[in-house]
């Protein structure tokens, strides 16, 4: 695009949601799911479940020829279902519910929602001196995280020893409690 004198041009990036990326092309056929369907007529029933992994319920219409002919004939119906799930559960498609929503937010121009990050072990024995009035045990902490005693242990003494955390033994029974003085929400005592 070329420019005429006295004209300016702006170039705008936006961030549009995208629908779900699909990982390869379909890894399952519909008209293969068929054919090895038709192999129960040569005395194969369930070859087309094994094709779509589903093993377990291979094994089951392989030894009672295709439950008796009424699975089999529920296969028949159903094959193009069979196929579409296989997919989606091995990760070739996008599930049609996942690729409504982002359709939906495309059409909108809501944002793809991000996810939210895991806390980190520091964040959550903040979160459970919060719950506790601002103060922790490691026993408390490690409930709170189900990280171990020793992750607990050195985590907190890190916060310790930066001064993010004051150490103190309880009154009666004499454990150690890690008190967050920005958390407290009574007065401390001793």
């Amino acid at each position: 695009m070329s420019e005429k004198p006295g004209e300016v041009s702006v170039n705008l990036n936006v961030n549009l949601p995208t629908l779900p990326e699909v990982a390869h092309e379909p890894r399952y056929a519909t008209g293969l799911g068929y054919g090895l369907w038709c192999a129960c007529l040569l005395g194969a029933c369930g070859i087309h479940r094994f094709y779509l992994g589903k093993v377990g319920t291979g094994l089951l219409w392989f030894f009672t020829v295709g439950l008796f002919g009424f699975g089999q004939l529920i296969d028949l119906i159903r094959m193009k279902t069979l196929v579409r799930d296989a997919n989606i559960r091995e990760g070739y498609v996008p599930h049609p519910r996942q690729l409504a929503r982002a359709r939906a937010r495309m059409a909108t121009g809501e944002p793809e929602p991000r996810p939210t990050p895991p806390l980190n072990l520091h964040q959550q024995l903040l979160h459970a001196a919060m719950e506790r009035d601002g103060e922790l045990t490691v026993s408390q902490g490690v409930l709170a995280t189900g990280k171990t005693f020793e992750q607990v242990e050195k985590a907190l003494n890190g916060m310790s020893d930066k001064g993010y955390v004051d150490v103190d033994n309880a009154p009666g029974t004499g454990v150690l409690v890690y008190r967050f003085p920005d958390l407290l929400t009574r007065p401390r005592s001793g």
